[in-house]
């Protein structure tokens, strides 16, 4: 469908380069490039994550310091007749 085509692939992959991304040309429908672009975005993703975790570790048990995480106990109760639970 190359006579369909709105962009030219030069044209995309300018537009890429100015705003600093990667450029893929794809096809779903002929099954190009499409592996390769998941494959990128997942690379991307981890390293996005893994630079979260090196920043802040605490990502990891998704606890800060001094919080209660919900499958902690609750504190003794001072008054066995209140069923209530503050936190």
């Amino acid at each position: 469908m190359e006579e369909d085509r709105v962009v030219t692939y030069e044209r995309g992959k300018q537009l890429a380069d100015q705003l600093g991304l990667e450029f893929f040309e794809t096809s779903a429908k002929d099954n190009v490039n499409v592996k390769q672009v998941f494959e990128r975005l997942v690379d991307i993703i981890c390293d996005k994550m893994s630079e979260s975790l090196d920043s802040d570790p605490t990502i990891v048990s998704g606890q800060k310091p001094g919080t209660t995480k919900l499958s902690d106990k609750p504190p003794q109760q001072q008054d066995s007749s209140c069923a209530c639970w503050l936190f």
